[in-house]
Order: C-alpha cells, then sequence, then structure tokens
C-alpha cells in the first residue's frame, strides 16, 4: 500500500493527484490551495521576469499620433 505525503496545515494526505482539502472549520486548506496553484500550467508562455514591463508600458509614437489624429 502506497503512501501519501500528507498536508503540514490541515494534517489530510494530498493523494497521487492534486487535492483541495478542508480545514476542521470548511475552510479550504491554504497550503493545500498554493500547492494547487503551484502545479497549474503558466498563463503566460514565458517567465515574467523577461517581461521589460517599463516598456511594455510606454505607449508608442505611432499609438500617439493615432490617439491625437482622431481627436
Amino acid at each position: 500500500m502506497a503512501r501519501h505525503p500528507v498536508c503540514i496545515t490541515c494534517g489530510k494526505a494530498t493523494g497521487p493527484k492534486a487535492k483541495l482539502n478542508r480545514l476542521p472549520d470548511g475552510r479550504p486548506c491554504p497550503s493545500c490551495a498554493e500547492r494547487i496553484l503551484d502545479s497549474l500550467p503558466a498563463i503566460l508562455p514565458r517567465p515574467a521576469e523577461e517581461l521589460d514591463f517599463e516598456e511594455w508600458n510606454e505607449p508608442s509614437e505611432s499609438a500617439e499620433d493615432d490617439f491625437l489624429e482622431g481627436a
């Protein structure tokens, strides 16, 4: 019989697949929720560290020109 890891917060088995356990008061276990979120695939195609947010936030000159022409 295989033994599965146990969540340190709720004390319940995490199972072979991701499983959201509940605390005795009925709330979802925050550690189990973190573990499930960490196991999900990324939404973005590359890590966020590679994104240049300063460049991304600056409007391009053509976008400004288009905006001014419509006024």
